[in-house]
């Protein structure tokens, strides 16, 4: 696992990846997707930057507002998860693929591995770990804040996930081959990201390689 706090450092992937970026609302999974990518937030489909396509769950929330604006979000915020990870699978042929997730759904992290693992993909996490007070703060910088009850349930799960990634990366996803840990503030300090490197294991501790 990387060490925190490396500023000017790159994150390295082999070319078929699958790398989801987890986190709880307003950890900066949208911020380190703009930072590495240049995905503005405005976009209502999967952005294709540098070879890589970028899903962000918010893109498929754009483009159902048109249609379903009328109605309150809670009624079709459903609809937007299951276009979201459609939109993943059809992502998925042949190029690295980086994903906004927050991770807080088993359901959904064990989907993610089957698809990763059905198109011959290797499947990455990152996990910016926020504090819960960092992102309700975020959240509410953003004019996009998810009720107290969501933020405390995704809260809990997160601290489930922090524990048991101590196992190494397939304690949260089947089948992962590296995990690496950012706090909210490391994320503009990475220099960028590649697809070309092989993943390695260092001192017994589960990451991708990582170089200047």
């Amino acid at each position: 696992m990387p060490a925190r706090g490396e500023a000017g450092r790159v994150l390295s992937f082999p070319e078929r990846s699958l790398v989801l970026v987890c986190g709880v609302p307003g950890a900066g999974k949208s911020t380190l997707l703009r930072h590495l990518f240049g995905v503005t937030g405005a976009e209502d489909r999967t952005v294709l930057r540098g070879g890589v396509r970028v899903v962000d769950s918010h893109q498929s929330r754009l483009r159902l507002t048109p249609a379903l604006a009328a109605l309150p979000y809670i009624a079709w915020r459903w609809l937007v998860h299951v276009l979201h990870l459609l939109r993943v699978a059809a992502a998925l042929r042949g190029g690295p693929v980086a994903v906004h997730e927050s991770g807080t759904r088993r359901w959904v992290r064990l989907l993610l591995a089957l698809l990763g693992r059905l198109r011959g993909y290797s499947v990455h996490v990152v996990m910016i770990d926020a504090s819960p007070d960092e992102a309700l703060s975020a959240q509410r910088s953003r004019g996009r804040a998810v009720t107290a009850r969501s933020h405390r349930a995704h809260t809990r799960r997160w601290r489930r996930l922090c524990r048991a990634r101590e196992r190494g990366p397939g304690a949260l996803v089947p089948g992962a081959a590296s995990l690496t840990v950012l706090a909210r503030h490391d994320v503009r300090r990475l220099a960028g990201v590649r697809f070309t490197g092989a993943v390695q294991l260092t001192s017994g501790r589960f990451g991708p390689s990582m170089g200047s």
